[in-house]
């Protein structure tokens, strides 16, 4: 009998240890349980393509249809938006992606009181263990109002540009205006005084040359507005760098600048329109070289490529003044100079171009003193045509 008390009190401990053990392990339970069940995101897993289980957020955002037990309502996913949810959710499903990221809209479904509405959802799917089988767990977010914010702030930022532009529009074309305007009342006595008709044929030719100016600054917005089409190749980027440095040098050599060129020994395929890219180069270099225009000493501009492991690096360097800090976020805006006889369109051109490419292009201090333009450029993947 004494040996069985020791046997007991073991026994007793180990039930109690376990005991502590269960109440631990259903306290962690509860505690996910509460931080699901609050959570701000949205939380559905679902197995053999159903759902069998969702938080309360998830309810929110679908609406108030019953959708346990249920395949997840894809008809309620915008047209536009259907195919590409329908394919990343398949990838997700078969664990093709580790973590699959979309962004779709969603008609909610409300009751007969309250109408749908349609939200801006954010979503990352990705495979569980959920119950001992494999299940894929989806985490939403409603944007919607995000969404909203972003569209205030962008219409805001949209009427500020259309602003600038018609203040710039005016300014261009104000000037040839009153030239032709005053040539006009030039003619007008000549006419009525029925002397001085020699001049006439000079009053003419600047008439012309004034409407001129007036369809080139058309012209340069119509470029702007509505740029051509890029013709996409697979080309190495140091090409159209190379035929830059050949178009621009003449006019460089005689203005006294001296022009370097390094470009990266590899090469760098990349998805671009050749000629557009050129173009922007030579943009780049002759904005640097009117930046230098009346500068004493020796003036440089340097042209350099480098190849990085997802993309390539282009640089314009110069020595000129440079662009002060406060201006360079304000330089790619359409009609924004700091050049009395400049339209400010110049760089706004650029930067579309590099955006069509999917590339980047920002301004910094050169090492050589000045400012330095600097492109980036994804390289083509594996396979692309």
């Amino acid at each position: 009998m004494a040996a069985e008390k020791p046997r007991r009190s073991a026994r007793k401990k180990k039930h109690d240890c376990s005991q502590c053990e269960n109440r631990e392990a259903w306290e962690q339970v509860q505690h996910f349980q509460d931080v699901v069940e609050n959570s701000l995101t949205g939380i559905c897993i679902i197995q053999d393509y159903r759902i069998v289980y969702l938080n309360p957020e998830q309810q929110r955002i679908a609406g108030s249809m019953p959708m346990l037990g249920k395949p997840l309502p894809f008809e309620r996913v915008h047209p536009d938006d259907l195919a590409y949810a329908r394919e990343n959710y398949e990838k997700a499903w078969h664990g093709e992606i580790r973590n699959v990221d979309v962004d779709f809209r969603y008609n909610s479904w409300e009751t007969d009181d309250i109408p749908s509405q349609m939200k801006w959802i954010k979503a990352r799917g990705c495979i569980i263990q959920y119950r001992g089988r494999d299940a894929l767990l989806i985490n939403m977010m409603d944007m919607t109002r995000a969404r909203k914010l972003e569209r205030m702030v962008s219409m805001e930022d949209k009427m500020a540009s259309l602003g600038r532009v018609a203040a710039g529009l005016a300014h261009e074309i104000r000037n040839p205006l009153s030239g032709i305007n005053i040539y006009l009342t030039m003619l007008k006595k000549i006419l009525d005084s029925g002397e001085g008709s020699h001049k006439i044929p000079d009053i003419i030719a600047n008439m012309q040359e004034a409407s001129l100016r007036i369809d080139a600054v058309i012209r340069r917005i119509m470029d702007f507005s509505k740029p051509g089409e890029p013709r996409f190749i697979l080309c190495d980027i140091r090409e159209p760098m190379e035929d830059a440095v050949r178009l621009a040098a003449v006019t460089l050599r005689k203005a006294g600048i001296a022009l370097e060129s390094h470009l990266a020994p590899d090469k760098g395929i990349c998805r671009l329109d050749p000629h557009m890219i050129e173009q922007v180069l030579l943009n780049l270099i002759t904005n640097a070289a009117e930046a230098m225009q009346g500068m004493s000493g020796e003036k440089h501009i340097a042209i350099s490529s480098s190849i990085e492991p997802s993309h390539v690096v282009v640089r314009v360097a110069d020595s000129g003044p440079g662009i002060p800090p406060h201006l360079r976020s304000k330089i790619f805006e359409p009609f924004f100079t700091t050049k009395a006889d400049s339209t400010g369109i110049g760089l706004s051109i650029c930067h579309r171009i590099i955006s069509d490419h999917k590339g980047y292009l920002r301004v910094e201090e050169s090492g050589l003193g000045g400012a330095e333009f600097i492109i980036e450029l994804p390289l083509a993947q594996e396979g692309s045509v």
